[in-house]
């Protein structure tokens, strides 16, 4: 039979069979874990990749989940994995109209976002010069323009309301948008634009509480790069030929030194917990070396390294 003493302190403790529990620390386990349940998350590109490792890990962890696709089939698929806590939100990032349908339906079933995660992205590789202007604007709307579209339009559910703190903004972005690649230029120029758009928008909306992430992945194993192998032979006819031949080589290479999702997904997590992450969370197997090249090395040797990686099919580009 479970019997409760009070003593001289606000504590009340609750006797079980063997060992007394205080009940003022199991009542805010109580109250914590009924928050966790009430936490809405947003991520943008859950069908595969980072996205859908967060929504998978996130989803174990007791939150609600909306996360955007951009096919019917994808979010069918989904809703008949997590059949509780997810809502699928159909939209291409970059089509505004789309989004703002979208957000409806986010506005009429809660008053508070916890995290929002920009986490939607893709990849055109080949040579600056040779790439359309409908190529390079899509790489720009998708991991640029998005990104300030989606963090506006969701930006009242994100600041703090009455008793409720202000949620958090995680921008996926790259240790592409600290070292430029080339060959990879479009992909590196829209990383660097967001980490522009993150140190913006942290110290714009500081002013509400709202803590803006930036995470910068290395290689992972995700679907984006490969989904470019062998894109490389359109340009065959050109100059960058020779050099562009060993591209898929060096895409397989960072293939197999890549860092699991889950290191990804995880992280998130953490930056949504935890009470002070830190402004930008570098992700990459030789994370002291990067740092030197992206920081401290002059540009002239990291210009050397770069040749060097072209010329050599045994390393892979550093990014």
């Amino acid at each position: 039979m479970m019997r409760s003493y009070i003593f001289n302190t606000p504590h009340c403790f609750y006797y079980t069979k063997d060992k007394p529990i205080d009940g003022f620390l199991l009542l805010c386990k109580i109250l914590n874990h009924l928050e966790i349940l009430s936490k809405n998350i947003i991520i943008t590109g859950v069908s595969t990749g980072i996205g859908r490792a967060t929504l998978d890990l996130l989803h174990q962890k007791g939150y609600y989940i909306y996360g955007s696709v951009r096919k019917k089939e994808d979010a069918d698929e989904l809703s008949s994995i997590y059949t509780t806590r997810f809502t699928p939100l159909q939209f291409g990032v970059q089509n505004h109209d789309e989004v703002v349908k979208a957000s409806r339906i986010v506005f009429e079933n809660c008053d508070r976002v916890a995290a929002l995660v920009n986490n939607a992205g893709i990849a055109v590789p080949g040579p600056l010069e040779l790439l359309t202007e409908e190529e390079f604007e899509m790489q720009l709307d998708v991991n640029v323009k998005s990104v300030r579209r989606i963090t506006n339009l969701f930006l009242p559910l994100l600041k703090p309301k009455a008793n409720k703190q202000a949620g958090r903004i995680i921008n996926i972005s790259s240790v592409s948008g600290l070292f430029n690649s080339p060959f990879n230029g479009a992909y590196s120029i829209s990383k660097h634009a967001l980490e522009s758009i993150n140190d913006v928008y942290r110290r714009e909306l500081s002013q509400y509480g709202i803590q803006v992430i930036a995470i910068e992945p290395g290689p992972i194993k995700t679907e984006i790069w490969k989904k470019n192998l062998n894109k490389m032979d359109r340009f065959k006819d050109s100059d960058y030929y020779e050099v562009l031949k060993k591209a898929d080589r060096m895409i397989e290479n960072a293939e197999r030194n890549a860092l699991p999702v889950e290191k990804i997904s995880t992280l998130i997590l953490k930056c949504i917990t935890i009470p002070r992450p830190k402004t930008r969370y570098i992700v990459h197997k030789n994370k002291f070396f990067f740092r030197l090249m992206a920081y401290y090395f002059p540009d002239k040797l990291n210009d050397w390294l770069v040749r060097k990686t072209l010329t050599s099919s045994n390393r892979h580009r550093p990014i």
